[in-house]
């Protein structure tokens, strides 16, 4: 099952861009019983090698600017601490609950359009 899940994060991460680490983090956490900050810490570790893979797939079809993408890397970096440290103060029920919500919106919202 985890090649399995492995396999589906990698394609989803490859072909959408974004959304594999929703399927990482309910099958480790619902499927697997792990608790939900270790669940979302996995997840960030395994897409952060996944997506440098998924760029370097599509580094022949995209073109960006650099200096774009470096400015967004270091305010993200800098947010993702921040989330981070806000993520651990939160229980793990209300994260699963923060976490469906938004996932649900994004669906009815792509749904809509």
């Amino acid at each position: 099952m985890i090649y399995f899940i492995g396999l589906i994060a990698g394609f989803v991460n490859g072909f959408f861009a974004s959304g594999a680490g929703h399927i990482i983090v309910f099958y480790l956490v619902f499927i697997l019983k792990i608790d939900s900050h270790v669940g979302r810490t996995v997840s960030i570790a395994v897409l952060c090698i996944t997506s440098i893979f998924s760029i370097y797939g599509m580094r022949d079809v995209v073109k960006f600017e650099v200096d774009k993408v470096i400015m967004i890397i270091c305010i993200s970096a800098i947010c993702g601490i921040i989330g981070s440290k806000i993520m651990n103060k939160i229980d793990s029920k209300i994260l699963n609950l923060i976490s469906g919500v938004i996932v649900v919106s994004l669906a009815i919202n792509g749904l809509c359009r």
